[in-house]
């Protein structure tokens, strides 16, 4: 119900939304909204006068405004301002090309005349993005990471205003190896218990690329070339299996059935009739029975420790975080004794099921792993913020 009403809340709020007039749009100093909305009535009815006023106002205003912001900008002489004067100019232009859609009798009224910003915008383009790319490259020449990162920002607006630039596409790749962190993820068994064959290996295919954000790269194997900034240990402090249990469980399950059926007698003890003199007949039921005799075979192991995020710069641990996984081996089979209609479908199933050997102590730990990578997985994921100083 509750959900039912926060949609209804905002279908109100749009439809109030959409509701809302040119004119109240420019009232409330929301030109091109008033624009878009007057030009959106101007599309189907050329004709309307108020509108047609709306749309004159607004358009001065706005443009206005906007050619204010950038005489004020270029005032200060201050280099970085050529980011926020291409936005007003590219604001210009697309408000020019919502006019340009209308009717030639609208825009006669509205005494439209077309301005090329085309010049002013490259130029303020190219300030912009010369701007960026020298910032970029002394932030590179500082040298550490923070700056790197920063600079990589700087390339990328560059390349946003221009996809080929000088040799932008090279230096943010250079931003970008020096401001990666590099983390390795390791394994380390302090549980005394020797673990199964291939169990590590099967642990470090754990998929840690998927959980790779901007500026953090993880590896599960040493590369020599790369200095690592963090590392994250698999302490595996407690191993435990549990003995083999098996139970065994008693019970019947039962069932009524249709078995013929036998006739309806009157007070004499004749069989009665019906309209058509046929004998007049009732079904019979009886009970049918089958025992069971269930058998439930559990074994499990559980893989505990921790997980270690070390700095490697500094040699500090920087956090820990308590892990653990379970495998349960659970096995139920069945024999069944008598009519076996009485059984339900999940007896029927069991019934099927053949004996098997428990699993070994070194298998029921290798199966382990799976749980273990996701919850490892999940633990790195969520602590990524530390990785990243």
């Amino acid at each position: 119900m509750k959900i039912v009403c926060i949609n209804y809340v905002l279908m109100l709020s749009l439809l109030i939304t959409s509701c809302v007039s040119s004119s109240k749009r420019l009232q409330q100093g929301e030109y091109d909204k008033a624009i878009v909305k007057a030009a959106k009535v101007l599309q189907k009815k050329p004709t309307k006068t108020n509108e047609v006023k709306t749309l004159k106002k607004a358009y001065n205003l706005a443009n206005n405004k906007d050619l204010e912001a950038i005489k004020l900008l270029k005032l200060s002489g201050q280099p970085d301002i050529y980011e926020k004067v291409v936005i007003h100019y590219r604001r210009l232009i697309n408000r020019q090309e919502v006019i340009e859609r209308l009717s030639d009798e609208v825009l006669v009224r509205i005494g439209f005349v077309p301005v090329d910003y085309s010049q002013e915008f490259i130029t303020s383009k190219n300030k912009a993005a010369k701007f960026f790319y020298a910032h970029a490259i002394k932030l590179l020449e500082e040298g550490d990471k923070q700056s790197a990162r920063q600079a990589w920002d700087e390339l990328a607006k560059v390349k946003n205003y221009f996809p080929v630039y000088q040799d932008v596409d090279d230096k943010m790749n250079e931003a970008y190896s020096k401001g990666v962190n590099h983390v390795i993820f390791m394994i380390a068994n302090e549980s005394r218990t020797v673990l199964p064959e291939d169990f590590e290996d099967e642990l470090l295919k754990i998929s840690l690329k998927n959980i790779n954000k901007q500026w953090l790269n993880f590896d599960t194997y040493v590369d020599k070339n790369i200095n690592y900034d963090y590392s994250i240990y698999l302490n595996i402090k407690h191993i435990e299996v549990s003995p083999e249990r098996v139970k065994e469980i008693q019970y019947e399950e039962s069932k009524e059935i249709e078995d013929g059926f036998e006739y309806v007698l009157d007070k004499n003890g004749n069989v009665k009739k019906d309209e058509d003199g046929n004998d007049i007949k009732v079904p019979r039921y009886s009970i049918i029975t089958c025992y069971v005799t269930e058998t439930r075979l559990n074994k499990r192991a559980i893989v505990s420790g921790s997980l270690d995020f070390y700095d490697e710069r500094s040699g500090q641990l920087v956090k820990t975080m308590p892990i653990a996984s379970e495998f349960v081996f659970d096995y139920r089979l069945a024999i069944a004794n008598g009519n076996l209609d009485a059984l339900k479908k999940k007896t029927r199933r069991l019934i099927k099921h053949e004996p098997i050997p428990f699993p070994t102590d070194l298998q029921l730990i290798f199966d382990t792993n799976e749980n273990l990578k996701s919850k490892v997985k999940r633990i790195i994921n969520s602590n990524r913020a530390i990785l990243l100083n």
